[in-house]
């Protein structure tokens, strides 16, 4: 007996990694939310979507038979990345909390607030974020709570889950030793830095085997190219959750917003992904530029998949093709979504929930 429960010790971690690994980029409008389903069957959700979103993820929990988030991370505490969390905890299970720890805007005024909001700004944001925070303290605390840092593991059992960015910070050492700095970082400029809650984001890279996936959150200019300049820190990806939506920043709008831009040309071809996945509604995209748009149509073979296409501003001429978009305007009583199946082999296949429509992605070469 002993020697049998020590030979299903020893291939149980082999058994996991033969398994699949369901990836669910589910479209709440403007923010993130992405399941993450284990060859063991543990669930990690990567940021919950905004407040309105709450009752279309939990409905999409159910008609996917997902019972329980094991791992609920949230990448920084915007509203549009962990809005939702706040009415999820006590209608579902939600065991760990994964965050990188205190907000850094809580306590600042409505001039603070003035300065780094600009036209968006409203009387009152400083009290509306803090009870934000307040909320979603309350319902972290239901659960049990994991600060993380980079070089930090998230412990799934079936895949490798590790921090490469949190509180500001990245990882110092390389993910893969041959991965080699892109041609891009001699042209990648310096801009502001964010000392509000996008360059807090905390970013994962999971790995089942030889797939790879990552998403930074809203990771913002400076600490997004300090993983590629002057080492590729990461290495190459099979699956890339875009960064900050795709949204560039036109310096018009000041030193500030500028530097809060993602995707340069640095990381997107430092990570070369095969597939990129934008989360984002249309009306997000009104305000920037097609900067990081353009830099994702750069590299080449890559498929762009949507959660919602893009119909308004300079954006919408840099859609990938209609049948990748979960959701082309149409309402559903269902939460449209992009699926990706991943093996341990390194092959995938991504599927669109609105159509069907499905593209398999043979082992990397």
């Amino acid at each position: 007996m002993t020697r049998l429960i020590c030979t299903l010790v020893f291939l149980c971690p082999a058994l996991l990694a033969a398994g699949e690994t369901r990836f669910y980029f589910v479209d709440v409008g403007h923010g993130n939310a992405a399941f993450v389903v284990s060859p063991s069957g543990e669930t990690m959700l990567l940021d919950a979507g905004p407040t309105r979103a709450a009752d279309r993820i939990l409905t999409f929990m159910e008609q996917n038979s997902i019972k329980k988030i094991d791992y609920l991370v949230i990448s920084h505490f915007e509203d549009d990345h962990m809005g939702a969390a706040r009415r999820m905890a006590g209608k579902t299970q939600i065991v760990n909390f994964v965050d990188h720890g205190m907000s850094v805007t809580y306590g600042k005024d409505d001039e603070w607030w003035k300065k780094h909001r600009g036209p968006w700004f409203r009387e009152g944001m400083s009290k509306m974020d803090d009870q934000n925070f307040d909320e979603f303290r309350q319902a972290r605390a239901k659960s049990h709570h994991i600060p993380v840092k980079a070089g930090d593991k998230i412990p799934i059992q079936g895949l490798d889950v590790e921090v490469v960015s949190a509180a500001g910070k990245i990882i110092t050492q390389p993910m893969v030793k041959a991965a080699v700095a892109p041609a891009a970082c001699a042209t990648v400029d310096r801009r502001s830095e964010d000392d509000a809650e996008d360059g807090q984001s905390v970013g994962v890279v999971v790995r089942q085997g030889k797939f790879r996936f990552i998403y930074l959150g809203d990771l913002t200019w400076n600490t997004a190219n300090s993983l590629f300049c002057p080492k590729n820190l990461v290495g190459p990806v099979d699956a890339y959750l875009v960064t900050h939506h795709a949204q560039s920043m036109p310096n018009e709008m000041g030193d500030y917003y500028y530097g809060l831009s993602c995707c340069s040309a640095a990381e997107v071809h430092g990570l070369n992904p095969r597939v990129a996945v934008l989360s984002m509604g249309s009306l997000g995209h009104k305000a920037g530029t097609p900067a990081a748009m353009q830099v994702l149509k750069s590299v080449p073979g890559l498929d762009l998949w949507q959660t919602e296409y893009i119909r308004d501003g300079g954006e919408k001429g840099f859609n990938g093709p209609e049948d990748f978009a979960a959701n082309v305007g149409e309402r559903s009583e269902k939460a449209p979504y992009i699926q990706l199946t991943a093996h341990a082999d390194g092959s995938f296949s991504v599927t669109n929930s609105r159509n069907g429509t499905t593209k398999k992605y043979p082992v990397r070469k």
